[in-house]
């Protein structure tokens, strides 16, 4: 009863009141209700049968997600003077009042300051295993749903990032206990589906918690689902920007990744994307910097912590020399930059940008914070979600009912990326689209045809470039994959003759051949 930090369970005991001339049970303060398992046993049945398992189980994980992160608010708030790790803790030992399970801890290793977590638990007499609708069998999968979002939802709150736990066993398996993993959706990798499912199902935007006064944010506004995807790899820098009072730079490969991250980042900033200052500073422009000034200099007058201006800067680095200069001088204030939030946009890597792609004060300026959307080349095993995500998006866009499409057709995508990236692939989607106005299906062979008749000729020369920086940019080069790539050149150059692309190469037909078998 006295074991673990503050409250113990005697402590959570000591403050049940239960008042049964009122009708009321409260827990210090705040009511609670005390019912059969059976209700929740019901709840589960009929979900199932009218959702399907699938959506049943992203039902009362989001239940159980929210539930975890109001029980964290309520123990932060009930015990305002509690050690921040015992709070963190209560969770445990608020569940086992509850009567849903008893935790036992394995490990539970977390650092707030340095934002690290990773813990492993065991949980017996779990609500959950015990209702599952069919006892006559054994599960084959895991079924404590509502626990693994509240576990989930608990940490989330305290770190002020997602937080995803995982049951790796569980009872209604036949395993002595359930068995769940916990960790910050950073530490699972961001193309993790546990991590991509509570990103876009789940809570597709995780508040982060205030520690002080100093937060401009407001509670970020719900991913959309094409975005969740696609900005899995870089969602957890833009939440530690959104927290963070500096400029932040956002860069990439071509313009739509960068502007889809720099669109996430306003809207955690609580402003639409028309809302705010905007400059755009393309190649032969100059943008109006006295707006950037504007919004940066002091007032009489105190703003509101919620009304801090937002000053989005499109293709910092178009931005003359002389211009640059004067960015980089009204960036150098802290005060300025306490005043206004500024993010600006790239649509080249950082490499690029510190190379000399921007002026070393500015890129000094922004370099802390900075943020790099992986070219859509590196990520080819995420493209066909990526496009199915991004489909009824752009459908909505084009006032279009999203067509029923067949399974696997976008896989080819992954074989074979659009050129131009994010561009590209929305210019292959918007193809299909059209193409399915009429009511048919999105096919594997629509795709492919579509992909063919869009894809804009490019020189040899400048498709291996880009290829070639994409593969450094991802971090490594394979020479095999170098090798197919020059294969594939030099059969480009000849037209597809082989024994033209074989004397190119200075090798025989025969050996050009036999290296363009695919290995089994």
């Amino acid at each position: 009863m006295d074991r673990g930090g503050r409250p113990t369970l005697r402590e959570m005991l000591a403050d049940l009141e239960f008042d049964p001339g009122r009708g009321t049970l409260r827990l210090n303060g705040e009511r609670v209700v005390l019912h059969h398992s059976e209700a929740d046993r019901i709840l589960r049945r009929e979900l199932i049968e009218r959702l399907g398992e699938a959506e049943a189980r992203i039902f009362l994980i989001r239940r159980g997600f929210r539930m975890g992160q109001h029980d964290a608010a309520f123990i932060a708030a009930s015990w305002p003077t509690l050690d921040r790790g015992d709070a963190f803790t209560a969770g445990t030992r608020l569940h086992m009042l509850s009567g849903i399970v008893r935790v036992e801890t394995v490990f539970n290793d977390f650092d707030f300051a340095r934002g690290r977590f990773s813990a492993d638990f065991l949980w017996h007499n779990s609500i959950e295993a015990e209702q599952r609708n069919d006892k006559t069998r054994l599960s084959q999968t895991p079924v404590c749903w509502q626990q693994l979002g509240y576990a989930s939802g608990y940490a989330s709150h305290f770190f002020g990032s997602l937080v995803v736990y995982k049951e790796t066993q569980c009872a209604a398996q036949g395993h002595p206990a359930c068995r769940v993993v916990g960790r910050l959706a950073d530490g699972w990798g961001e193309e993790d589906p546990d991590v991509v499912l509570f990103r876009t199902r789940i809570q597709p935007a995780v508040a982060a918690v205030p520690s002080g006064p100093e937060p401009h944010i407001r509670t970020p506004l719900p991913v959309r689902d094409p975005d969740a995807v696609l900005l899995g790899p870089v969602l957890p820098a833009l939440e530690r920007a959104a927290r963070l009072p500096l400029p932040c730079l956002i860069a990439g490969t071509g313009r739509g990744g960068p502007a889809a991250a720099a669109r996430h980042l306003l809207a955690m900033y609580g402003i639409g994307p028309e809302t705010g200052v905007r400059l755009t500073a393309m190649s032969g422009r100059r943008p109006d910097l006295v707006a950037l000034a504007t919004a940066l200099a002091p007032t009489r007058r105190a703003r509101r912590r919620d009304a801090v201006p937002v000053v989005l800067i499109e293709e910092v680095d178009a931005l003359s020399a002389p211009d640059q200069g004067e960015l980089a001088r009204l960036l150098s204030d802290p005060e300025a930059r306490a005043r206004a939030r500024v993010v600006a946009t790239s649509a080249r890597p950082l490499s690029a940008l510190a190379a000399g792609g921007l002026e070393p004060d500015l890129w000094l300026r922004l370099a802390p914070l900075s943020v790099e959307m992986p070219a859509l080349d590196s990520r080819r095993a995420a493209l066909p979600a990526i496009a199915v995500g991004r489909l009824p998006y752009l459908a909505d866009d084009l006032g279009l009912a999203v067509p029923d499409a067949e399974d696997g057709a976008f896989d080819g995508v992954a074989q074979d990326p659009p050129s131009g990236g994010l561009d590209g692939l929305d210019a292959l989607l918007t193809a299909v689209l059209i193409e399915t106005s009429d009511g048919s299906i999105v096919t594997e062979d629509l795709v492919s045809r579509e992909a063919r008749r869009i894809s804009p000729a490019r020189h040899v020369g400048d498709a291996f470039g880009v290829w070639l920086e994409a593969q450094f940019a991802a971090g490594g080069l394979s020479l095999d994959a170098l090798e197919a790539r020059v294969r594939e050149a030099a059969l480009a150059r000849c037209g597809g003759n082989m024994a033209a692309a074989a004397r190119l190469l200075g090798i025989s037909r025969a050996q050009l051949a036999y290296r363009q078998k695919p290995e089994t």
